[in-house]
């Protein structure tokens, strides 16, 4: 493909200079050939008919009338937008137009989507889709992804972009919530998940030691779960999985983000959060040891899970507690922090979660804490 080719020679050299000229001609490459494999109609009218007919589009007729709907796009096509790099085009194209159902053919430029999401959104008021179109087109504003993609399609996922799971030690907790977020994938959302209530790593199941197998195996299974429930093969799964600074397994969790990881147990396109209360940064000020603990015996041992207890004020009486597991890791928690920064470096991971800090902010504490944070 020639526009592959021109992108690629950006990077090499001439004189000492960079060929940026080759971005240009890397984009127009790209739409003359996006050009050849356009579905083509006449009017605006025959165009939406065959996309209502055929299922690609909600019934517009029975919001807007004909010629209603020839104005709205106009607005569109008046704007004589026009891509300004070859990254713009090629990601509208491939992950946003729409396409014939067996992907070989585009259904839509920029200014139809554009003018399908502004019709969706303004259901039935012209004024506003015509506001909606002319705001968009500009670039002024930007829908959220899920719906600049889902918007009008009579085929598509949801419109909203994240959602937030958290799992019980449970393993009918994990297999409800595995399949959950394949559900919430196959609509197009975003899903992060709270790991931090699982049993560690060699804890006692129906009080059979090292019986269970800490958090990696799940994170495993997710990640292989937001990889096949995509969104109709257009939006990719994503998610991303919490864990409590505290818990026993944080350090082989941290180490899945390593790039000389161990294939058994790197993680590859899952994404990582750490949840991490004040007590924390308090240890690493200080210099001090860390601690963690096995989250099940802190639960046998107060009746409520690591993640529900409020660490800040309990993380002393955890330690001095003979009946909670615990251990102090071989580095204090300021070299954590060093390990953690070294870590993000590598993979960009993990995301951190002041959860402490989320709790004193927020307005709705009368309802409950915060926990954790979203993919994003």
């Amino acid at each position: 493909m020639k526009h592959v080719e021109l992108n690629n020679e950006i990077t090499k050299k001439v004189d000492g200079f960079y060929q940026l000229e080759k971005d240009k001609e890397a984009m127009e490459a790209f739409l003359e050939e996006v050009e050849t494999k356009k579905v083509t109609f006449s009017t605006v009218e025959e165009r939406l008919r065959y996309m209502v007919e055929n299922d690609y589009y909600y019934d517009v007729f029975d919001q807007y009338t004909v010629d209603e709907l020839e104005e709205i796009y106009q607005v569109a096509y008046d704007a004589n937008f026009s891509f300004q790099s070859y990254m713009a085009a090629s990601k509208f194209y491939i992950d946003y137009a729409l396409k014939t159902n067996d992907g070989n053919q585009y259904l839509e430029g920029y200014e139809e989507r554009v003018t399908i999401v502004s019709l969706y959104l303004a259901a039935g008021d012209v004024e506003k889709a015509k506001q909606y179109v002319r705001m968009i087109i500009k670039q002024n504003y930007q829908p959220a992804t899920p719906t600049f993609l889902n918007a009008g399609r009579s085929r598509r996922g949801e419109m909203v972009s994240c959602f937030l799971l958290e799992m019980d030690d449970s393993l009918n907790s994990i297999g409800f919530n595995i399949n959950t977020a394949m559900q919430l994938s196959k609509i197009g959302g975003g899903v992060a998940l709270n790991l931090s209530k699982l049993r560690a790593r060699g804890e006692a199941i129906k009080e059979i030691e090292n019986a269970a197998s800490g958090v990696m195996p799940v994170m495993k299974l997710l990640e292989d779960s937001f990889s096949y429930a995509n969104q109709l093969g257009q939006r990719k799964g994503a998610g991303a999985v919490y864990l409590n600074i505290f818990h026993w397994d944080i350090i082989e969790f941290l180490d899945s983000k390593k790039i000389n990881a161990d294939e058994k147990t790197r993680i590859q396109s899952l994404s990582i959060g750490v949840i991490v209360p004040n007590k924390f940064f308090e240890l690493a000020e200080q210099d001090k040891p860390l601690y963690v603990f096995a989250p099940y015996t802190v639960f046998k041992e107060y009746g409520k899970h690591l993640d529900d207890i409020d660490i800040d004020e309990m993380y002393d009486e955890l330690v001095a507690n003979p009946n909670v597991k615990k251990k102090s890791l071989s580095l204090s928690a300021r070299d954590m922090l060093i390990k953690i920064a070294m870590i993000q470096l590598e993979s960009g991971y993990p995301y951190f979660m002041y959860k402490t800090n989320a709790n004193d902010q927020h307005p709705l504490k009368d309802l409950g804490q915060v926990k954790m944070s979203n993919l994003c």
